[in-house]
């Protein structure tokens, strides 16, 4: 594999942008009540293994269930 040329960091940080901006919306329309009622709230599949993982990380980050 060839080293990563601007172009590819630029491709890669674009990627990561979308990802981040995805991630970010998902979460403030879980986290409004006015479109989600409390009950119905579900976390990403992957931070719902991070949690799982790392129990310590449950209340940190993520859809509050309280």
């Amino acid at each position: 594999m060839s080293a990563i040329t601007p172009r590819r960091a630029k491709e890669i940080g674009a990627f990561f942008l979308f990802l981040g901006g995805v991630h970010y919306a998902y979460y403030k329309i879980q986290n409004n009540d006015s479109l989600v009622p409390m009950q119905n709230r579900q976390e990403l599949f992957y931070v719902q293994w991070i949690k799982d993982a790392f129990p310590s990380l449950k209340d940190k980050f993520g859809v509050k269930k309280d």
